[in-house]
């Protein structure tokens, strides 16, 4: 992994809000989910840097992940309605 992280190197994480989750180097599992008041993101057991502006890559994964979803969808599109019974 290199510094600061990338899309590929993050995980988004939906609950009660959208964030992103990354495992640091150390070994330690962080989530940080958007906050405009601070766009420095780091590791909250070393000093690490994962990103200067979280804001932007929090936009970038969810853009990843809308797009594949979009593959998906395409890829398997829905199957015909079935017709009414007894016609």
């Amino acid at each position: 992994m290199k510094f600061p992280v990338g899309v590929d190197d993050v995980k988004l994480v939906q609950g009660r809000s959208t964030g992103l989750q990354v495992v640091c180097t150390c070994g330690c599992v962080n989530f940080n989910y958007l906050d405009p008041q601070d766009t420095l993101w780091k590791c909250r057991n070393c000093p690490q840097v994962f990103s200067h502006d979280f804001p932007r890559l929090l936009e970038g994964a969810v853009a990843k992940q809308k797009q594949a979803a979009a593959a998906v969808a395409a890829a398997n599109p829905p199957a015909p309605a079935a017709p009414p019974a007894g016609s």
